[in-house]
């Protein structure tokens, strides 16, 4: 599962992303990071490992609960990243019906753009954790100056 180096380098962010993201992060962050957790054991268990050339619709199915998941995350907080991270979640899914739509794709460039997608995802789920440390930092700093 984790043969090639972009999938260990994928493994060791995501520990590093989820456990920062639950250690530090606010509600929306910790919600997301246990969605992208429970994604990221899911896909591998979905994917088709025997056919890579039709499309991967156990990964997609997963992908579409992940941008329903952050749907709900968006509507419900105010917070920039998350639409950063919807859209992500979005070009995911429509890169899964762009293999359905040409199923000629090149597999390596279909998984290799979910890839490159996925760390952008990382990427922003980390901008999550910055934003609410920071976000904590100013609380602080407005309940310490009310103090006598």
């Amino acid at each position: 599962m984790f043969s090639s180096l972009i999938q260990q380098i994928g493994a060791v962010l995501t520990v590093l992303v989820t456990v920062l993201a639950l250690w530090k992060g606010d509600r929306p962050v910790r919600i997301l990071a246990l969605v992208s957790v429970a994604a990221f054991v899911l896909s591998p268990l979905l994917q088709n490992w025997s056919d890579f050339i039709s499309p991967q619709w156990g990964v997609a199915a997963v992908d579409a609960a992940v941008l329903a998941a952050i749907t709900a995350l968006v509507l419900r907080y105010d917070r920039r990243w998350l639409i950063v991270i919807w859209g992500i979640a979005a070009l995911s899914l429509l890169a899964h019906l762009g293999k359905l739509v040409d199923a000629t794709l090149f597999p390596r460039g279909y998984i290799g753009g979910l890839y490159i997608l996925y760390f952008a995802f990382l990427a922003a789920q980390f901008a999550g954790v910055v934003e609410a440390v920071l976000r904590r930092r100013v609380f602080q700093k407005k309940i310490s100056s009310l103090e006598p």
